[in-house]
């Protein structure tokens, strides 16, 4: 099985297994709107990935962590969602972080 992430006039999620082959559109548009609330097509959309699909992946991610034995070092991929924090969150999950794992070392 492959998956991995097309970027392509879109954001697409792509499944591939023997004979099979989704392609899913993970991509949310956002229009700006003028002073009157209409859509000004003058503005390109903003483009990003679909929240409801990267909750799904999150809770895949989740479950196959939670299901495995053998350690996994995810140390990139910790750092990488901590920097997409909001500030806020972040500081608070830092000082979290610090008081659990900080008697550890």
């Amino acid at each position: 099985m492959e998956i991995s992430l097309k970027r392509n006039h879109g954001y697409y999620l792509i499944f591939k297994a023997d004979n099979v082959n989704v392609e899913e559109d993970i991509e949310t548009r956002e229009y700006t709107k003028d002073e009157n609330g209409k859509v000004d097509f003058k503005i390109p959309p903003k483009r990003d990935i679909d929240t409801n699909a990267l909750n799904q992946i999150v809770c895949l991610l989740e479950d196959m962590i939670y299901y495995r034995d053998a350690e996994y070092d995810s140390s990139d991929l910790i750092k990488r969602l901590f920097d997409k924090l909001p500030a806020e969150s972040a500081k608070e999950l830092s000082i979290l972080l610090e008081k659990e794992y900080a008697h550890n070392s």
